[in-house]
C-alpha cells in the first residue's frame, strides 16, 4: 500500500497542489513524483530563450554534400553498414491526418456547397490524386487514419501506394538489393492493428518484388513521457474543474520518442536514419533521396568515430518560406557556441537582434538524418543524459473550456539531441516532398 509523502500527511495537498490521489495518478502512470515537480516549477517560471548567435550557413557551419570519389566512398560506407545489419529506418508515424484533411472538413461542415472554393479545388486536382473517389467518401475512408496508411501515390498500373509503403521501398534501396531491411515505426497504441494488417498484406508482396526481407517493428510512445499542464493560478491542472479531479496528462510532443531511439540503439544499430512519415516520394524519384541518406550514413559513422558522445550528420534544405526548424549556431550555459536545429518558439522574437538572425538564416530542418547513437568500443550511450531539459516547450492550449499552460519535451532533432556531436549538410531540394493537405499530393513531385 502506498504511503502518502509527509507533508502530504494532513493536508489537501503539498507545496506544489499535488494531492495524495495525485501522486498514486503519477505513479500509475509511470511518471515520477519529482518529475511532475520539475515540469510544474519549469510552467511557472520559464527559462531564457534560445540565445542564437548566427545563422549557420554553408560554409558556416552546413557543409556541401559530398561529390566524386568522396561521395561514393561515404554511400559505400553507409551501404555496408545496411547491408550488415547495422543501420535501421526510423519513422515516426504515430500522427493522425487531420491537417491533411482540415479544408476538406470545412467543407463538409458547409455541406459540401457547389459554390465552395475547397470543392473546386478539389475537382480540379482530382485526376492527379491517388484516390479513386469523391470528397465525401474519401472522408469516410482516411479521415481518421494516421498518414502512414493513407495512399500517396497512383502508378500507371493502377496501383496504389501508401507512404508506409513507400518508406519501406526506399528503405530496401538503402541496400542497394538483397539482404535484411531493418525499418522501425513509431504509430498510435489504437492505430497498431491497422498498421500490422497492412504490413500483413503488403510485405510479402514488396519482398518477392524486392528481393529482399523486412525486419519490421512497431513501438509506442510511453505514457511515462506524458507531461502535466498548469491553470491560470499556476496550479496543477485537472480534467475538471474541482480540486477532486484527476490531473489532466498530456503526451510529451514528439521528443518523448527519445526513448524509442534509445530501444533501436540498445538492440545493437549503429546507425539510426530518421525521416519523417510524410516526406516520401514515388519510387521513380527517390534516388536522390537515396543517395543522400547513404551518404549521411557514412559522415555519421566517421563523426561517431571520433566523438565521445552520440553523433548526428543532419540534412537541411534551403528554406524557400518554409516555417519550422532551422540550423544555428546558439549560445549555451560556459559561452560555448554550439551547432544546434532551433525552432521559431524557442527564440524571442520580440529582442530585435535575435529576431534579425533568425530572417537571415537560409536552412531548414527537412527533419532528414543520421543518427549514431553508439560509443567506438560498441555501447550505447545514454541518450537522456545529452538532453537539454530546459529546451522543453511551453505551449498554450485549452481543454473543457478552460485555458492551460502546457509542456512539452525538448524536440526529438531539438533539446533532447542538445548535447550530441552535429553537423549540418546541404541537400538538393527534391529529397524533400512533405505532404501536409491533401492538395500536395496533387504536386508534381508526387505523380509517378
Amino acid at each position: 500500500m502506498m504511503t502518502a509523502a509527509p507533508e502530504l500527511i494532513g493536508l489537501a495537498s503539498d507545496r506544489d497542489g499535488l494531492t495524495v490521489a495525485d501522486h498514486e495518478q503519477l505513479e500509475a502512470h509511470g511518471i515520477g513524483v519529482e518529475e511532475a515537480r520539475r515540469q510544474l516549477a519549469f510552467l511557472r517560471d520559464p527559462p531564457p530563450k534560445t540565445r542564437l548567435v548566427r545563422p549557420a550557413v554553408v560554409g558556416d557551419g552546413i557543409l556541401p554534400l559530398p561529390r566524386g570519389a568522396d561521395a561514393l566512398r561515404l554511400a559505400d560506407q553507409g551501404r555496408s553498414a545496411a547491408r550488415a545489419g547495422r543501420l535501421i529506418r526510423f519513422v515516426p508515424a504515430s500522427g493522425a491526418a487531420s491537417r491533411l484533411f482540415a479544408e476538406l472538413r470545412r467543407a463538409q461542415a458547409g455541406g459540401f456547397a457547389a459554390t465552395d472554393p475547397v470543392l473546386a479545388r478539389f475537382e480540379k486536382a482530382r485526376r492527379h490524386l491517388p484516390f479513386d473517389c469523391g470528397p465525401s467518401e474519401l472522408l469516410d475512408r482516411y479521415g481518421d487514419a494516421p498518414k502512414a496508411l493513407i495512399p500517396f501515390h497512383r502508378y500507371a498500373d493502377g496501383e496504389q501506394r501508401t507512404a508506409l509503403d513507400e518508406h519501406l521501398v526506399e528503405a530496401a534501396a538503402l541496400l542497394c538489393g538483397g539482404g535484411s531491411v531493418a525499418v522501425h515505426f513509431s504509430v498510435a497504441v489504437h492505430h497498431r492493428p491497422a498498421f500490422e494488417a497492412l504490413l500483413a498484406n503488403r510485405l510479402p508482396v514488396l519482398e518477392r518484388r524486392l528481393a529482399c526481407r523486412f525486419d519490421v517493428s512497431l513501438s509506442h510512445q510511453s505514457p511515462a513521457t506524458d507531461s502535466v499542464a498548469v491553470d491560470a493560478d499556476g496550479g496543477p491542472f485537472r480534467v475538471a474543474d474541482v480540486p477532486e479531479a484527476p490531473l489532466l496528462l498530456r503526451p510529451g510532443g514528439h521528443g518523448a520518442l527519445l526513448g524509442n531511439l534509445q530501444s533501436l540503439a540498445d538492440r545493437g544499430f549503429e546507425l539510426i536514419a530518421v525521416k519523417n512519415i510524410d516526406n516520401v516520394q514515388p519510387e521513380p524519384s527517390q534516388g536522390a533521396a537515396v543517395r543522400a541518406m547513404r551518404i549521411l550514413a557514412g559522415m555519421a559513422r566517421a563523426l561517431a568515430r571520433r566523438s565521445d558522445r552520440p553523433a548526428r550528420v543532419c540534412g537541411v534544405v534551403p528554406a524557400v518560406g518554409t516555417a519550422g526548424g532551422g540550423p544555428f549556431w546558439v549560445q549555451e550555459a560556459g559561452c560555448e557556441v554550439r551547432l544546434q536545429i532551433v525552432e521559431t518558439s524557442q527564440i524571442d522574437i520580440e529582442d530585435g537582434e535575435q529576431a534579425a538572425i533568425l530572417a537571415r538564416s537560409t536552412h531548414f530542418n527537412p527533419v532528414f538524418l543520421v543518427c549514431a547513437a553508439r560509443g567506438a568500443a560498441g555501447e550505447a550511450y545514454r541518450l537522456e543524459d545529452y538532453v537539454d531539459h530546459d529546451a522543453s516547450f511551453v505551449v498554450r492550449k485549452s481543454h473543457g473550456g478552460r485555458e492551460l499552460t502546457a509542456l512539452e519535451r525538448p524536440g526529438l532533432w531539438n533539446g533532447s539531441m542538445a548535447g550530441w556531436d552535429t553537423q549540418f549538410v546541404e541537400l538538393p531540394v527534391e529529397v524533400y516532398t512533405p505532404v501536409k493537405t491533401v492538395f500536395d499530393l496533387a504536386g508534381t513531385e508526387h505523380q509517378c
